[in-house]
């Protein structure tokens, strides 16, 4: 009996092919979802920090009109939802809903003088729009001749503004007046 070896060889020949054409696409699947699970953690780290909320302070003033005032602002690309907003004065957390820890806040910085204010304030659960503004206070002094520069910049550095806040992705963020103040002097108003 006579073995025909010209189709076996044929027949190993096929399976070699077919053994490396399998073992080959399982590389390159592998290879593949690799690729994608490293797209995804870049993609999700990427939109951590594309949603990040950053709030801070601008303030102005036009000492010659007895006028400051002083905006929170959220210059970060994502919203800020707020979970507590705090007033301090001389480190003495002021009490009172809505407006009226800063309402009381002025009281105590400013007791003889005259004045009338615009007060805001964002409350917890606030979701503050990126780019967004709020008047915290514009005071508007009275009687001529009105306080000095000076002397109202040294009565707003007694004032502490504390706000924790955090990103649709759960990262917690605080904002103090006292740490991270976005401009060490009132700035003069152009109008």
């Amino acid at each position: 009996m006579e073995v025909k070896w010209a189709p076996l060889l044929s027949k190993l020949e096929q399976l070699d092919w077919q053994v490396v054409t399998g073992i080959s696409t399982t590389v390159i699947a592998l290879c593949a979802l690799a690729l994608s699970i490293w797209q995804g953690i870049q993609t999700r780290r990427h939109n951590r920090l594309s949603f990040r909320p950053h709030l801070t302070t601008w303030s102005n003033r036009d000492a010659e009109k007895g006028f400051y005032r002083i905006e929170l602002i959220n210059n970060g690309i994502g919203p800020a939802l707020i979970e507590e907003f705090l007033v301090k004065v001389d480190g003495k957390v002021i009490s009172g809903q809505g407006t009226e820890p800063i309402e009381k806040g002025l009281k105590i910085i400013f007791p003889n003088l005259d004045y009338t204010s615009l007060r805001g304030y964002v409350a917890k659960s606030y979701s503050m729009a990126a780019k967004e503004k709020v008047t915290i206070v514009a005071i508007q002094f009275l009687k001529q001749p009105f306080p000095s520069p000076e002397f109202v910049e040294h009565a707003y550095n007694r004032v502490s503004l504390e706000i924790a806040y955090k990103s649709f992705y759960e990262e917690q963020f605080h904002f103090s007046t006292q740490e991270e103040k976005s401009n060490k002097q009132m700035q003069p108003t152009n109008a």
